[in-house]
C-alpha cells in the first residue's frame, strides 16, 4: 500500500547537475512510503541514469518508483526531478567608463572596441559556462564640435534567458587647442597722416595673416587691439594678440606688431627767395630778421604731421662799406626728424 506518493522536486541550478539532492530524492523514493500487512517492502526505481538536456546545465527525469513486498507483489508511485536556473549571471566587473580625446570623426576605433568588450564589464553564471553580451547603443550626443557622450546598458543573458545590466559612459573630449600653422606677420606702413586705417583694419581681419586648424570642429578668431601708441606725428604701434578659439573653448594665440613709419622727407611748396636791399649803413638787421623769419617765403607741409624750420645764418660777409652777403640755407623738419632744404641768398647792395 502506496501510503505516502513520491513527490515532484524542483532545485536551482548548480552548474555540476545537482547530483547530491538527486541521488538523495532518488534514495528517499521521493519521499514516497509503503507498508505491506505479508511482509517488507523493497524499492527499486527506473531512472534511465541521465536527465534531460535542457538550458544550461538544467534538465528534468521523471521517475516511477516501485515498491515490491515479499512475495513480488508491486505498487508504483511516480514524480518529477527537475533543475531550473532562476538565478541571473553575476556581474563581477561592472562596465567602465572611457574618455577619449577627439579625433574629429567620431573616435569609431575607440568606440567599437568599447563596445565590443562590453565597456570593460565580465560575468559569470553557475548554471551557463557561456553567456550573450548585447547592449543599447544609439548615437553620441552632439555637443561642441565633434565631441559627444553615450551612456550604454550592457545586458548579459544567461543560457536559460536570466539577464543582469550594467551601465557605462563612453565620452568624446577636446582638451586640444587649436594648432596655429602660420603665426601672425608684424607689418609696417608708410604713414597716410590718418591713421592708416584701411591698412590697420585690414591686418586685425586677416588675423595678421595668421592661420590655425582644429582636429575638432572650427576656429575662431578675436584679438586684443585697442588703439595706436602716440608717437611722433601721426605714427604708432599696437602689439596685437590674436587668440584662435575652437567650438569647444579652446584657444591658442600669437602675436604680431602694426607699426606706422614716417620715412617721408617734408614737401617743399615753395622754395626760399633771394632778397637784395639798399644798404642802410647798419647792417639792414630788420630787413635780414624779417627774412630769416619768414623762412626766406619757404613753404612746406609733411602727410603725417606738422614742420618746423631753422636756418643755418651765422653772419653777413664784409663787402664794401657796410655791404654783404649770406647764402642761407632753410631746413624744415617733421614731427619725426624727417628734412628738406631750402637755399636763398640776402644781399645788401650800396647803389
Amino acid at each position: 500500500s502506496i501510503g505516502i506518493p513520491a513527490a515532484n522536486l524542483t532545485v536551482e541550478c548548480d552548474g555540476g547537475g545537482n547530483g547530491m539532492q538527486l541521488t538523495d530524492w532518488l534514495e528517499t523514493q521521493g519521499g514516497a512510503g509503503a507498508t505491506d500487512i505479508c511482509g517488507g517492502v523493497t524499492w527499486t526505481n527506473d531512472f534511465p541514469g541521465a536527465l534531460s538536456d535542457d538550458c544550461g546545465a538544467t534538465g528534468s527525469v521523471t521517475v516511477t518508483f516501485f515498491a515490491t513486498d515479499d512475495c513480488n507483489n508491486t505498487s508504483e508511485t511516480t514524480a518529477t526531478f527537475t533543475i531550473v536556473d532562476t538565478t541571473a549571471p553575476t556581474i563581477e566587473t561592472p562596465g567602465q567608463e572611457l574618455t577619449v580625446e577627439c579625433d574629429g570623426v567620431g573616435n569609431l576605433v575607440n568606440l567599437n572596441a568599447w563596445l565590443d568588450s562590453f565597456g570593460g564589464a565580465t560575468a559569470s553564471d553557475v548554471c551557463s559556462p557561456e553567456f550573450t553580451w548585447t547592449n543599447d547603443y544609439s548615437g553620441l550626443s552632439d555637443d561642441c564640435g565633434d565631441t559627444g557622450t553615450a551612456t550604454v546598458t550592457f545586458t548579459v543573458s544567461d543560457g536559460c534567458g536570466n539577464t543582469s545590466q550594467t551601465t557605462s559612459t563612453f565620452t568624446i573630449v577636446d582638451t586640444t587647442p587649436p594648432s596655429i600653422g602660420i603665426p601672425a606677420a608684424d607689418l609696417t606702413v608708410e604713414c597716410d597722416g590718418g591713421g592708416n586705417g584701411i591698412e590697420l583694419f585690414d591686418w586685425l581681419d586677416a588675423q595678421g595673416g595668421a592661420g590655425a586648424t582644429d582636429i575638432c570642429g572650427g576656429v575662431n578668431w578675436s584679438h586684443d587691439f585697442t588703439a595706436l601708441s602716440d608717437d611722433c606725428g601721426a605714427t604708432g604701434s599696437a602689439t596685437v594678440t590674436f587668440t584662435a578659439t575652437d567650438d569647444c573653448g579652446n584657444t591658442s594665440q600669437t602675436t604680431a606688431e602694426f607699426t606706422i613709419i614716417d620715412t617721408t622727407a617734408p614737401e617743399i611748396t615753395g622754395e626760399a627767395q633771394p632778397l637784395t636791399v639798399e644798404c642802410d649803413g647798419a647792417g639792414n638787421q630788420v630787413n635780414l630778421d624779417a627774412w630769416l623769419q619768414s623762412f626766406a617765403g619757404a613753404l612746406a607741409s609733411d602727410v603725417c604731421g606738422g614742420v618746423t624750420w631753422s636756418n643755418n645764418f651765422s653772419d653777413l660777409s664784409d663787402d664794401c662799406g657796410d655791404t654783404g652777403s649770406a647764402t642761407v640755407t632753410f631746413t624744415a623738419t617733421d614731427d619725426c626728424g624727417n628734412t628738406s632744404e631750402t637755399t636763398a641768398t640776402f644781399t645788401i647792395i650800396d647803389t
